[in-house]
Parts: C-alpha cells; structure tokens; sequence
C-alpha cells in the first residue's frame, strides 16, 4: 500500500475535527476523531478508470487531503423529487466535498480537481440519485454512498476539519 507521507497533526489537527481514512484495497472508510475513537465506518471506491493513480482518470492519488468547498444538492432539492438528469452536478450524488490535497499529489501529477462525492452516472437516472447507489469507478475521485455522506461525512464536516488519508494499491 502506498500511504500518506504527511499526518493531519502536521497541519493543525485539533478537538472537533476529524480523520476520515480511506483505504483502497479494502474499499472501506474509517472515521477517526481527533482523540483516535473509530466513529463510523463505510463503504468507499477509490479507483479509477486505470491502476495508475499518476495519469488522468486513474485511481485516486494517495495522501492526505482536507476537504474544502461543498456543494450540497440534496437540500436544494426535496427530498421526495428527483431531479432531471439535466442537472449536471447531480451526477455526483447529494454531496460533493473539493479534497485540497496537502501532499502535491494532485498538482504534481496533473490530477487537480479530486472531490469526494456520491452519485454514479453509469448508474443511468435516477440510479445515481438513490440513497445507496453502485459504487461505479469514477476519474479519480472516492466515492461514497448518497447516505453516507449525508449522515456520515456531512456531520464531521459541519463540526471541524475534515483531513482525509488516501492508501492506495500499489500496481
């Protein structure tokens, strides 16, 4: 496995925050808080559409990331309606979380743009809008079920910082 160089103490880790740690090869998600408690666990894909995490599309780059900017479509539609699939973003599921990547990975390798997100185009419509969608490949990005992220990720976000470790298969 290939693993984050750096640790989320290295950029303030503080009470309140938390360490989602996602591993590639196990497809599982694990969250820490800040005095090392396991808080939930959870299904997550970090691969791509090649085992080369250095090209485009490739699995998600390895290391650690905060997650930044989100983008909550779940509450600006209701519940009960499903969007068109004219809705762009909405192919991402409910919540799509920007990971700023602290290793240079992302840069480095040409891979700007890496997200957390929900969704699943290949899914059809509205299969990517389901609260427990397939977890397709993506370009790159972890993916996370609809409902995860909304009771999981979306509740450690809204508290603290988000660091978010990414162990990848070496190929």
């Amino acid at each position: 496995m290939i693993q984050p160089k750096r640790h989320p103490r290295e950029f303030g880790f503080k009470d309140g925050d938390t360490h989602l740690v996602l591993n590639a090869q196990s497809r599982e998600a694990k969250f820490f808080s800040f005095a090392g408690n396991l808080l939930y666990k959870a299904p997550v894909l970090c691969i791509g559409q090649s085992d080369d995490w250095r090209v485009r599309r490739g699995n998600t780059p390895p290391g650690l990331y905060r997650l930044g900017q989100m983008w909550n479509d779940y509450e600006q539609v209701s519940p009960s309606q499903i969007p068109t699939h004219t809705d762009v973003r909405r192919q991402y599921g409910w919540l799509t979380f920007d990971m700023v990547d602290l290793e240079g990975n992302e840069d480095g390798y040409y891979r700007g743009g890496i997200s957390l997100h929900g969704g699943a185009s290949a899914a059809g419509w509205p299969g990517a809008w389901a609260p427990r969608q397939p977890l397709y490949p993506t370009h790159g990005c972890p993916r996370m079920h609809n409902i995860d992220l909304r009771d999981k990720v979306l509740p450690c976000y809204s508290r603290g910082t988000v660091y978010v470790s990414v162990f990848q298969v070496e190929f």
